[in-house]
C-alpha cells in the first residue's frame, strides 16, 4: 500500500491556499500557504527553460509554508522504490490550470520523474458522490474508441493496445479486447488480425473482438454502455476552448471524405460532449478507468472545469487525460507505456483477492512509467519538454481505489445496490450523525440487509474500507 501525501488547494478571495490534508508521517506545523501562482502569469511553454521555471514557481509558492517545506524535505528523503505519491485535492477554481505536475526538488529535478513521488489530482470528497468498491471481475473488460480523422497511422494506437494486452494475458490477466474503429481501413486490419489468430488458436483469440464507429454521439454512448467496459479508453481529437469542451469521432464515411475531398479538415461529425461522457461515466456498471488519449480532455478554462475533472466528479472512479494539445507519437507513447504497468497493477490485485476480501489499487505507477517515457523521446530534456507532464491524473476519494472479489448479482441487482448504499451513505453522513454509531449501525443493518457488505459503508458514511 502507498503512502499518500494530500495537500488542498482552495481559494482566498483572488488568491490560492494550500494546506496539508494528509501525510505518512507526522507534521509539526500544518500551517496554511498562501500561494503567488496565477494561471495567466505562468512562463510561455515555448520560451527557453519553461517547464523548469513552472515547476520553480510552483515550488517556491509552496515552500512558503513552513509546514509544507518541512513536509516535502521529508519526502524527498524517501529510500529507493518506497513509493509516496503526492495528491492535490482541488475545489472548483482555476487552481486546475496550474502545472501541479511540474513541481521541482530543492535540487530543481522533477519530482513526478522520480518513481518515488507520482503526482495525481483529486477531487474534493464535498463536490463527490461517495464511491463504492470496484468487483475485480475476470476477464478485465477493455473497450478503445480509435478514431483521430487526419492521423494516418492510427494502426499503430491499436497495435500498441494489442500487445499491452497480449503481454497482460501472458501474465495470467484474462483480459477481453473490443475496439470500435472509424477508419475501415484500421477496421479491416483488426479484423483480419483476429481472424488469423483465431486461425492460429493465438492465446486469448476469442477476446479480441471489433466494431465500426456508431453515426451519433447517443448511439456510440450507447454502444458503450451496452458493453460496460471496466476501462474505457478513447483516441481521438478533443477540443476545449470557447466552443466547447467535447472528444470528435470520425465515421468511415468522415474518412472517406477526408481522403477524396477535404484533407485539411479533422473534426469528426461524432462530436461527444464533456455532458455525454458525464452521463456515460456515471451510468456504466463497474467502471474503474477512463483513459482520454485526445487532446485537451484535462484542459480547464477560466472559471470551467475540464473533462476530467466533471466526469470523476459526477462518480467515476479516475480518469487519465491531457491538459494540453498532444502529438501523435506522445499519445502513441502514453499507451505503450501506461497499459503494462496498468496491468500489472490489476494483476497484483486480483492475486491478493485470492486470500482476502478487498484490495487497493494505486494507479500513479503507471502515470509515472508513461511521463518516463514520454519525456525520453527523440533525446528530450525534460525541463524544456512540457510533452511529459501533460497526462494528468484525476480521483475520486482521499483513498486508494478499492477492489472487492466479484459478488455474482446482475447489472440490475449491482444498480440497486448502488442506490440503496449510497442514500444510506448520505443519511449516515447528515441525520445520522445525531445517533450513536450502534444505533448507526443497527439503521444500516435494516436498510441494507440483502446488500453484500464489502459494499456497506463505514458508520460514519465513508465508502472506501478496506476489510481484511
Amino acid at each position: 500500500m502507498s503512502e499518500r501525501t494530500i495537500l488542498a488547494v482552495d481559494t482566498l478571495g483572488d488568491r490560492f491556499v494550500a494546506r496539508i490534508v494528509r501525510a505518512p508521517f507526522p507534521v509539526d506545523d500544518q500551517g496554511i500557504a498562501l500561494l503567488d501562482l496565477n494561471p495567466d502569469d505562468l512562463p510561455d511553454l515555448q520560451t527557453d527553460a519553461a517547464v523548469l521555471a513552472r515547476g520553480k514557481m510552483v515550488r517556491d509558492a509552496l515552500r512558503k509554508d513552513q509546514g509544507i517545506s518541512g513536509l516535502l524535505d521529508e519526502l524527498s528523503r524517501a529510500l529507493p522504490h518506497q513509493m509516496r505519491p503526492l495528491f492535490v485535492m482541488l475545489r472548483p477554481s482555476d487552481a486546475e490550470r496550474i502545472n501541479w505536475e511540474m513541481l521541482c526538488d530543492g535540487n530543481d529535478a522533477f519530482i513526478a520523474l522520480d518513481e518515488r513521488w507520482p503526482i495525481a489530482r483529486i477531487i474534493d470528497p464535498i463536490n463527490a458522490p461517495p464511491r463504492l468498491p470496484c468487483e475485480l471481475t475476470v476477464p478485465v473488460r477493455l473497450m478503445a474508441v480509435i478514431s483521430a480523422l487526419g492521423i494516418r497511422d492510427q494502426r499503430k494506437e491499436w497495435e500498441l493496445l494489442r500487445d499491452a494486452v497480449a503481454y497482460a494475458r501472458g501474465n495470467g490477466l484474462k483480459v477481453k479486447l473490443k475496439v470500435l474503429a472509424g477508419d475501415s481501413k484500421l477496421f479491416q486490419t483488426i479484423e483480419q488480425e483476429i481472424a488469423q489468430a483465431k486461425a492460429a488458436n493465438a492465446l486469448g483469440a476469442d477476446d479480441t473482438e471489433v466494431g465500426p464507429i456508431e453515426t451519433t454521439p447517443s448511439r456510440l454512448t450507447q454502444r458503450i454502455r451496452e458493453w460496460a467496459p471496466n476501462i474505457l479508453h478513447a483516441f481521438c481529437h478533443g477540443r476545449s476552448d470557447a466552443g466547447g469542451q467535447a472528444l470528435e469521432f470520425a465515421t468511415a464515411n468522415d474518412h472517406l471524405q477526408f481522403a477524396a475531398h477535404d484533407p485539411a479538415t479533422t473534426v469528426g461529425s461524432v462530436v461527444v460532449s464533456s455532458q455525454h461522457l458525464v452521463t456515460l461515466g456515471a451510468s456504466l456498471v463497474n467502471p474503474w478507468l477512463m483513459v482520454l488519449n485526445c487532446c485537451s480532455s484535462g484542459q480547464a478554462g477560466v472559471g470551467l472545469q475540464s473533462m476530467a475533472n466533471q466526469i470523476v466528479s459526477r462518480g467515476f472512479p479516475a480518469v487519465v487525460a491531457m491538459m494540453e494539445p498532444v502529438a501523435a507519437n506522445d499519445a502513441y507513447e502514453f499507451t505503450r507505456a501506461f497499459y503494462p504497468r496498468a496491468f500489472d497493477l490489476l494483476k497484483k490485485a486480483s492475486d491478493e483477492l485470492a486470500n482476502k476480501t478487498s484490495a487497493s489499487l494505486e494507479w500513479t505507477p503507471a502515470m509515472y512509467h508513461a511521463r518516463c517515457a514520454i519525456s525520453e523521446l527523440d533525446g528530450r530534456e525534460a525541463e524544456n519538454s512540457p510533452e511529459w507532464s501533460l497526462p494528468v491524473l484525476y480521483l475520486r476519494g482521499l483513498d486508494e481505489q478499492l477492489f472487492v472479489r466479484p459478488m455474482g448479482h446482475t447489472p440490475k441487482q449491482s444498480e440497486e445496490y448502488r442506490v440503496r448504499v449510497e442514500t444510506v451513505a448520505a443519511w449516515l453522513r447528515t441525520a445520522g450523525q445525531q445517533l450513536t454509531e450502534a444505533q448507526r449501525i443497527e439503521a444500516m443493518e435494516a436498510a441494507l440487509g440483502s446488500v453484500p457488505r464489502a459494499f456497506w459503508p463505514s458508520p460514519d458514511g465513508s465508502l472506501s474500507r478496506v476489510d481484511g
